[in-house]
């Protein structure tokens, strides 16, 4: 690999910069929570852009479903939602008893963050302040990603000891800790998924985890692979806490051996665009119990925006030794790329 020189942060912020009314444009509180008291209270975070806010729907209700024994309250960063969605969420918190916080950013202060993928949102970089919105209101928090879904109890998950670490995460598989490692030249040859993290607030700020982020602002893009999660971890470094793989089952439950508690479908194919697992099913379970719209395709729509998702569905049958699957897949994305391509 081409060895590259470590760039000098240069930017640098007055504490004031990090004030929440900087970063805060409003908050809506939706809570119906009806417990006794006596159930555990856990806070959970997604950060979204609206239309996305239907996905984060079923990875809401799953936590939800899978927990009944605890009561949630969900911390929802937006860069702005619509009014449809901002009822939908209001009538989740009430049909499923839980306390709802949307907020919707003012993203000038991450203005000067990398997008390395044109069809990312900056929204990713909502992550990195969340603890100082938090900080007060619970001593830990449960990130997830919009696209992971709860199958298990989260209850010792948020009991885990860190030994004062400020977050834990999942390892990458091997090889992409290696590649992703290297890349960043990353002194303890460590990389995580940022995709399920669990927060302690106080290590967080006590440590400046937020501000050493935002110093990364204006490094060049070919600086990173990816947005969010390559920040935090040339922030870390490997000095966060490992988490078993089986809160972060990336690859949509591929590596899952029956003790998976989060799924994640880190890929490209996502449990909305088709089914081909139990856990993309699953999936589907949550989205028809949310109040967005119920999404009933098993195969891809056969739109040229969607020729990839064909190569995924017969690269899956072939794996699983349906070839009539594997012509049937190949020859839509054939099809459907060449009218992407001449905008047929």
């Amino acid at each position: 690999m081409r060895q590259r020189e470590r760039t000098i942060l240069t930017k640098t912020f007055e504490p004031s910069f990090f004030d929440k009314k900087n970063f805060i444009r409003s908050t809506k509180r939706f809570s119906y929570v009806k417990s006794d008291g006596e159930k555990t209270v856990f806070h959970v975070c997604y950060n979204v852009n609206d239309p996305f806010i239907s996905i984060m729907g079923a990875s809401l209700i799953s936590v939800v479903k899978n927990n009944p024994d605890m009561d949630f309250v969900f911390h929802i960063f937006t860069d702005g939602y619509s009014s449809e969605n901002e009822t939908l969420i209001d009538k989740v918190a009430n049909e499923f008893q839980c306390t709802c916080y949307l907020y919707e950013l003012n993203m000038t202060p991450f203005e000067d963050f990398h997008i390395k993928v044109a069809r990312f949102s900056r929204i990713t970089y909502a992550r990195l302040y969340m603890p100082k919105v938090l900080k007060g209101l619970t001593p830990r928090f449960i990130y997830v990603d919009a696209d992971a879904m709860c199958v298990r109890s989260l209850r010792d998950l948020w009991n885990l000891d860190m030994q004062g670490k400020a977050m834990g995460a999942v390892s990458e598989k091997t090889e992409a800790v290696t590649y992703r490692a290297g890349y960043l030249k990353l002194s303890s040859g460590k990389y995580f998924n940022d995709g399920i993290m669990l927060v302690d607030v106080d290590a967080w700020e006590n440590q400046q985890i937020t501000e050493q982020c935002f110093a990364y602002q204006c490094e060049p893009k070919d600086r990173f692979l990816g947005q969010s999660q390559d920040v935090l971890n040339l922030v870390f470094d490997g000095q966060n806490y490992f988490l078993p793989r089986q809160y972060n089952m990336y690859g949509g439950g591929s590596r899952d051996q029956g003790d998976s508690v989060f799924v994640h479908w880190t890929g490209r194919r996502k449990p909305w665009q088709m089914v081909l697992t139990e856990f993309d099913a699953k999936w589907r379970t949550y989205n028809a119990l949310s109040p967005w719209k119920t999404i009933t395709n098993l195969l891809p729509v056969k739109k040229p925006e969607n020729y990839h998702d064909f190569q995924q569905w017969g690269r899956y049958q072939k794996a699983h030794g349906n070839m009539a699957g594997y012509i049937k897949g190949m020859f839509w994305y054939s099809w459907l790329r060449i009218r992407y391509k001449t905008h047929l």
